[in-house]
Order: C-alpha cells, then structure tokens, then sequence
C-alpha cells in the first residue's frame, strides 16, 4: 500500500555519493512515517554509514534529495537538522564493567 504524502516524515529520493569511481550510495529512495524505526543491516562497506552521513549531513550527497516533515533539508549543515528533529545514536560497542548487565542494555537502548 502507498503511503500518502502527510504520512511520510522523512522522505529520500534519488540519494547518490561516490568517492572517486566508487559508488557507495546508488539512487536511494526511503520512506518513513511518523514512529518508525529502521534498522541497517549489512557486510563492511555495505554503505550504511554512508546513508547515515548523508541523512544527518555529515556528508554531502552527489545527487538527491532528502525531505523531513516536508521541508527539504539535504543542504542544511548538521546542527539545523538536529534542530528539527535529525539525529543520530552511535552504536556503542563496549560494556561498562562497573555497571550490571541490565544497566549496559538500558544505556544502549
């Protein structure tokens, strides 16, 4: 089923990055509605750190473009799209030893 146009909060079209000859990103196109959430999953050098970049700004895409809340966003720097609601977690792949097995889980969550 198609989504409608008010449903979608962040919308992806068309997203593109190479570095050099090497393309990482070819022609995204993502939907997400209010609520979601979206794991990646993938090998090294899958491009999924490239995504991410290029969503919270980090990296520039080629081609594209990339809509949150309807506005368009793919030429703010990183601090406006936190402001309007873009953010990051980044993965967190060592345990605090002082602190109990439920505590680690909680902080990763």
């Amino acid at each position: 089923m198609a989504m409608r146009d008010d449903e979608r909060v962040l919308e992806v079209r068309g997203l593109t990055k190479s570095f050099g000859a090497i393309r990482v990103a070819r022609a995204i196109d993502l939907d997400l509605p209010a609520g979601a959430r979206l794991g990646l999953i993938g090998p090294n050098g899958a491009g999924k750190t490239t995504l991410v970049n290029l969503l919270t700004g980090t990296l520039e895409p080629d081609a594209g473009s990339i809509r949150l809340a309807g506005a368009s966003i793919e030429n703010l720097p990183p601090e406006q799209r936190v402001r309007r609601g873009l953010v990051r977690t980044r993965q967190l792949n060592t345990l605090l030893p002082e602190e109990t097995a439920r505590d680690n889980i909680a902080i990763a969550a």
